[in-house]
């Protein structure tokens, strides 16, 4: 807004800002799916709404940052000179009233002139409250009293604007009120009218009361700016103009009347009239950090991208403190990969501005791609209350949560996602979490709870495949979640369907595997094994698969081929298949290096 400081230079940034938005959508990308891979046999992925790398938007989140404005000082300071003039009058007019005195005969009229000359002189010493009384008793005396009328208006003004104070407060209204009843032509009260309608929002009755101001005095210069500023705001761009053009014709507030008048020339496309407005800005006042980022904001909309990134850098090195340079920045650095370059600049922005629930949200998902999960958990909660509505947020903040194996939160925040838009994305994400909950009950023991959540998890998923028969991730995690409840034939179904829909798939086909084991099957086995393995010749857990499978098989020469391939890829694993070629025990021994092997290449292994 233009309003709750007499338009300070920097409040016109967040309108200026905001006009300058693309208002075209994020394209629609591609699900990214990312899986969630334990060491041999669990397996489940997570899928975005969306892209996990789509493009954060620029200038949706730039504040405007206050700053202190000339407007009301001078409207303050034309007021006094308006009542100064009017009080020369005054002493001329009581000179008058004296040599009236000697011709009145009538006590009344005499008295009421001689309140009314006492009044003149309270106001004239600013003792706006005995003015006011004495006037009173003046028009008590002669209601037709013109002197009086239009010295209680004055006094009234006077006490009005007391009353308003600096924050414009609304308590001056009822004396400002009385004013312009009592003489419709003062200026300065409908000035102040206006400037405390326009402290509190209101616009239209702002405008209605500076045009007021300036129609009864074309002189009344210090409104230009403010009425200018208001037509702005309300898209009277004609009216705006001309007005601003006035306020720096009288040299009323330059540097605000600049910004606004290259606010407005940007809104209406004049991208570069609207440059060459912020260059003379500039130039008066080098260190105007608003109108240089005014400017790049203007180079970044007509696509010169460099300009516009060393004008935002240059914004913040003049004011450390400008957040929505900040935020800008890191949208460029994000959108361009450079997410340490877009950490910095989001956490600028909001040491700022805790507030801007936006660059809470962009910071989090910066997190989220440095992995580091923890810190991106508190981003997502800092922005919560911005984006409430919000299934992205919460999709993406339940993926981070199982990223630091926080899974009843996870399924928390997932469940939320689901009841804002029950798609068969949110049904997959929560079959995960369930699935992977369950999975870290199995681990400690409790198998009981784990066999409920990986029921949980079918329920779900079930859900996702009746809602979307072409989601490949749907089937290839309700797969994995019958293999653990020992549901051999659906899983293979279920994957069988995965594959079909995502061919090659390295995880659905080791998944199809294990299936085909379960139900002892070891032909269709090795051939799911063989083909993820050819699929990825680096695919360890499929290598690892494979190897034990040729030994069931009774092809121990094929088994220790496999073997020899995973020595050149993981040495431990390869050790332990080697432990089952050699018909040793293995329960305990797979147990123990699963706690202690992390996957290259795989984001999230999960340790049965």
């Amino acid at each position: 807004m233009f309003r709750n400081s007499l338009f300070a230079r920097s409040l016109i940034v967040y309108a200026f800002v905001f006009s300058l938005m693309p208002f075209s959508a994020v394209p629609v990308m591609a699900n990214d799916i990312v899986p969630s891979d334990d060491l041999v046999s669990g397996t489940s992925v997570f899928v975005f709404r969306g892209s996990s790398k789509k493009p954060q938007n620029k200038l949706g989140a730039a504040r405007g940052y206050r700053g202190g404005g000339s407007g009301r000082a001078k409207i303050a300071a034309q007021i006094t000179s308006s009542r100064k003039k009017r009080a020369d009058a005054a002493k001329a007019r009581a000179a008058e009233v004296a040599r009236q005195r000697a011709r009145e005969r009538v006590a009344r009229l005499k008295q009421s002139n001689t309140f009314a000359a006492k009044g003149e002189a309270q106001l004239a010493n600013g003792d706006a409250n005995g003015a006011i009384t004495s006037f009173r008793e003046s028009i008590k005396l002669n209601a037709k009293n013109a002197d009086a009328k239009t010295g209680l208006s004055e006094a009234l003004t006077a006490k009005g604007i007391e009353a308003a104070g600096d924050s414009n407060n609304e308590a001056g209204l009822q004396y400002l009120d009385e004013a312009v009843q009592l003489d419709p032509k003062n200026a300065a009260a409908y000035a102040k009218i206006g400037e405390i309608f326009d402290a509190k929002g209101d616009n239209p009755n702002a405008i209605v009361n500076y045009d007021k101001a300036v129609t009864n005095d074309p002189e009344f210069t210090a409104v230009y700016l403010p009425l200018g500023l208001a037509h702005a705001e309300a898209k009277n761009y004609v009216e705006a103009e001309a007005y601003l053009a006035k306020a720096e014709a009288a040299g009323i507030a330059t540097g605000e009347a600049r910004l606004a008048r290259a606010d407005i020339f940007a809104k209406q496309g004049r991208s570069q009239e609207a440059i060459e407005m912020l260059d003379k800005a500039i130039a008066a006042e080098p260190a105007n950090a608003s109108a240089i980022f005014q400017r790049a904001a203007v180079l970044d909309r007509i696509g010169k991208g460099d300009e516009a990134i060393a004008g935002y850098q240059k914004t913040v090195l003049v004011d450390p403190n400008h957040a929505a340079a900040w935020y800008e920045l890191g949208v460029i650095a994000y959108n361009k990969g450079d997410y340490n370059g877009a950490l910095t600049a989001y956490q600028n922005a909001v040491r700022i501005d805790p507030a801007n629930y936006t660059a809470q949200a962009n910071l989090a998902s910066t997190f989220r791609q440095l992995e580091r999960y923890g810190e991106a958990n508190a981003a997502y909660k800092a922005a919560e209350p911005g984006y409430t509505k919000s299934a992205d947020h919460y999709s993406e903040w339940g993926f981070c949560l199982g990223k630091t194996n926080e899974w009843d939160k996870a399924v928390a925040r997932l469940l939320t996602a689901r009841d804002l838009d029950p798609t068969a994305v949110d049904n997959t994400n929560l079959g995960w979490a369930y699935y992977n909950a369950a999975k870290m009950d199995k681990k400690n023991g409790n198998l009981e709870a784990a066999n409920a959540k990986f029921e949980l998890a079918k329920t779900y998923l079930n859900t996702a495949v009746q809602q979307d028969p072409k989601l490949d991730a749907a089937y290839m995690n309700l797969g994995s979640t019958n293999n653990e409840l020992g549901n051999h034939e659906e899983a293979s179904q279920a994957l069988n369907k995965a594959v079909e829909l995502h061919p090659n798939w390295t995880i659905a086909l080791n998944q199809l595997g294990l299936s085909y084991r379960g139900m002892n099957n070891l032909s269709l086995a090795l051939q799911a094994f063989n083909a993820a393995v050819t699929a990825d010749g680096n695919y360890v857990n499929g290598l690892y698969n494979l190897g034990s499978t040729q030994h069931a098989a009774g092809d121990k020469k094929g088994a220790k081929k496999t073997q020899d391939r995973l020595k050149k890829l993981d040495s431990q694993l390869a050790a332990q298949l080697g432990s089952i070629i050699a018909g040793k025990l293995i329960e305990a021994g797979t147990n123990e290096i699963k706690k202690k092997i992390r996957i290259p290449g795989i984001p999230f292994p999960f340790n049965d």
